[in-house]
């Protein structure tokens, strides 16, 4: 301790030889204990270059493949290092290749592509194109009728059908009342035909009262209530023969719906296309004296939209169903524009004013051919 104050006397040495001198003498001072050096100095051996020198020649030997696929770690111990692996890669490397060779066959599934359905798809337009022939044979007359200038009134019959079919064994009153036996049918359709009456519609008829036109002679509208599937099967054909046109008045939702017993939208189509005329008979067949006004909107418009989206243009005409309306009925029909409406009641006289409520002839069950004269003689 003295030649170190010595030498920090005389030499005045700067720290950092200081330091130095420190460390050499307790470097000095503990040089009797053995066990921490061998511990700093057993550590940074280079014992973990071992595994190092020996990893180099592993994979260069040829003999021995368990000792290739083994290396020793830092600690000796044995760790197994599976080179093959990559081998196990080659294998779905062949499923890939396999696969895109598999989907290389659905692609000639692309020939169906070339089926006839786009040919399926034109052939049913013609069937269409003749529902839009009746469009033409509307008058040219505006959305809402004007008052004519001059006001008359003419004389129309407007017969009204139900059935034309025999009816069934267990018929009610009512049924029995609403039929036509076939045969008289046809006795009628040839009576007029052999007097030499022609048929017309209610398009017919507005126009000549709305433009004050020359009244007609010796026509006949022939109307039919509710669309029962007998319209189509009897009185269609009939009336085809004897070159007749009637008027169909139908209850919508009953088609939309498939009732059994009523006609089909194709049918009606059909024979729009041959030129008959179908009208509103409301969407459900109401009795309309009771209904409010947005139920009169929805019953009447409704049924309107349906008709035009099969025939090709927008019916104006309503028959009230079984004969029944109200003053707001009246207003209504106005209101949506309708050009006329019919009624159940007996007449035969027509003018613009009354549009609203035209009078028809019931057939019925039963009517002989004298009863039809008659109808003509008024």
């Amino acid at each position: 301790m003295q030649s170190f104050n010595h030498i920090f006397r005389h030499h005045n040495r700067s720290w950092h030889s200081l330091l130095l001198l420190l460390f050499a003498c307790i470097s000095f001072t503990g040089c009797g204990v053995q066990s921490t050096p061998r511990v700093v100095t057993a550590t940074p051996t280079l014992v973990l270059s071992e595994p190092v020198v020996t990893l180099t020649p592993i994979p260069t030997r040829p003999a021995g493949d368990i000792l290739a696929q083994i290396t020793r770690g830092p600690d000796n111990t044995f760790l197994a290092t599976h080179t093959p692996i990559p081998t196990v890669t080659q294998s779905p490397t062949v499923d890939i290749t396999n696969t895109p060779t598999q989907t290389i066959e659905p692609t000639e599934t692309l020939d169906p592509t070339i089926t006839p359905s786009p040919t399926v798809t034109e052939t049913p337009l013609p069937t269409n194109t003749p529902t839009p022939t009746a469009t033409p044979q509307l008058p040219d007359l505006p959305e809402v009728l004007q008052s004519p200038s001059i006001s008359q009134t003419i004389r129309v019959p407007i017969l009204m059908y139900h059935y034309v079919s025999e009816p069934p064994e267990d018929a009610d009153k009512y049924r029995i009342n609403l039929s036509v036996e076939p045969d008289r049918f046809r006795a009628q359709m040839q009576w007029l035909k052999d007097r030499g009456y022609e048929s017309v519609d209610l398009y017919d008829v507005i126009e000549v009262l709305a433009n004050s036109g020359e009244p007609l002679e010796k026509v006949v509208v022939i109307t039919f209530d509710d669309a029962y599937i007998d319209n189509y099967e009897i009185a269609y054909p009939i009336l085809e023969e004897f070159g007749y046109k009637g008027t169909f008045f139908v209850p919508t939702e009953f088609i939309d719906f498939g009732y059994e017993g009523y006609m089909t939208w194709e049918m009606i189509e059909e024979m729009a296309a041959a030129g008959h005329r179908f009208e509103s008979h409301t969407k459900s067949h109401p009795d309309l004296s009771i209904l409010k006004r947005n139920d009169h909107v929805w019953q009447i418009l409704g049924s309107q939209e349906t008709l035009a989206a099969h025939i090709g243009y927008k019916p104006r005409f309503l028959a009230y169903p079984s004969g029944r309306y109200s003053d707001l009925t009246l207003e209504m029909v106005e209101t949506l524009s309708l050009w006329g409406a019919l009624t159940t009641q007996g007449g035969t006289w027509r003018g613009f004013h009354d549009r609203y409520e035209w009078k028809r002839t019931r057939v019925s069950y039963g009517t002989t051919l004298k009863d039809f004269e008659v109808v003509f003689r008024e």
